[in-house]
């Protein structure tokens, strides 16, 4: 069932596009850049251009682009993933069609469009008060149309979803399409919870003072603790410029560590309130127990920044330009996401390093 645009007024398009919006809410740092894919068969030796004799090689203009080329790489996937999705929705449609002798139009609509009911008042009510901006003066008995419309293909696309993934399970389907894979650095130092030899490392780089990575930490919570031992839990700073308090609360961070209560700080950072004022990270420290003359010295001091420098560096070598951002053995989930959406990948991780070790291998997280 697809969704003409053409044929609905704006305001349920505002709706929809809302809704789409919200599905992976991240502090940006900048738009993604647009150029050409990389070459990744190019001599790195390739001289491409020359300044009064003195060379630039393939390998120097890769590193410098390598922020563009990690994000063009990961939407490249994106895009084959939902397509092949599509793909195979559509066959299991066909199949399913097929046995129950209807058209896959006759099928979507006996599965989809018939189980979708027209929304009860009180969720009308709801989604009328969180547009109600939107909506310019406009009166709920005015909207209801337009609302009812709009949520009915919300859910009719929900419904959809479920009852491919109803096909998915009953068919045998397998997919070996691989996701990029970037090589993210965990150097001495780096905060981390788990073993260092678990199946599956999760990296995630944050910046304190972006609402979406205090949204995401309950997420992180609760994954490390449903996958207590068989991950490690990685974090790493990427302050974002226009996020002025970002890095000094990075730095009062690394200072709690220096006496052993990094992960404390960290979470309250990002858990309780606070105005990120020095003051503010003394009062932290204070709750803590820690050493007040120790910590104001250290949050004085600049000998954390390069470490944090370095961090936010490596982030951006690999394609990070917002936050939060999480690698999962090398595979990037950008934004506040839903707990399901890491645990499908871990998951499948998992399930790769048990096959490995099935077979002989060793699986290792990179």
């Amino acid at each position: 069932m697809r969704l003409d645009r053409s044929s609905l007024p704006r305001t349920v398009l505002v709706i929809a596009a809302a809704a789409l919006a919200a599905s992976a809410p991240a502090c940006k740092r900048s738009p993604a850049p647009v150029s050409a894919p990389p070459v990744s068969s190019a001599d790195p030796k390739q001289v491409v251009a020359e300044v009064d004799g003195k060379p630039i090689t393939r390998e120097e203009l890769e590193r410098k682009a390598s922020e563009s080329l990690a994000a063009l790489r990961q939407q490249e996937y994106d895009i084959l993933r939902q397509t092949l999705d599509q793909m195979i929705a559509d066959r299991l449609l066909e199949k399913e069609g097929t046995a129950r002798h209807l058209s896959k139009e006759a099928l979507l609509k006996a599965e989809v469009e018939d189980k979708v009911q027209d929304p009860d008042p009180a969720r009308i009510n709801e989604v009328y008060e969180q547009n109600k901006q939107r909506f310019r003066g406009q009166t709920l008995d005015q909207m209801v149309p337009d609302i009812v419309r709009a949520v009915k293909q919300q859910d009719m696309g929900a419904r959809r979803m479920a009852f491919t993934e109803e096909l998915r399970k009953k068919a045998s389907v397998r997919v070996s399409l691989e996701p990029p894979r970037a090589q993210v650095a965990v150097p001495p130092g780096a905060p981390t919870i788990g073993p260092e030899g678990a199946p599956v490392t999760m990296v995630e780089f944050s910046d304190y003072q972006c609402p979406y990575c205090r949204r995401a930490q309950g997420v992180v919570d609760e994954i490390v603790a449903k996958y207590q031992g068989q991950i490690r839990f990685v974090h790493r700073d990427f302050p974002l410029e226009g996020h002025p308090r970002a890095m000094p609360a990075a730095r009062a961070a690394r200072c709690a560590d220096e006496q052993g209560k990094f992960w404390d700080f960290h979470r309250g950072l990002l858990t309780s309130p606070g105005d990120l004022s020095d003051d503010d990270f003394k009062r932290r420290a204070a709750d803590l127990g820690l050493d007040a003359r120790k910590f104001a010295g250290c949050l004085e001091s600049s000998r954390h920044d390069e470490f944090l420098k370095a961090s936010i560096e490596d982030g951006a070598r690999i394609g990070v330009s917002g936050t939060p951002a999480f690698f999962i053995n090398g595979r990037m989930l950008f934004g506040a996401r839903p707990v399901e959406q890491f645990q499908e990948v871990i998951d499948a991780e998992l399930a790769a390093a048990g096959a490995k070790d099935a077979a002989g291998g060793k699986a290792s997280a990179p």
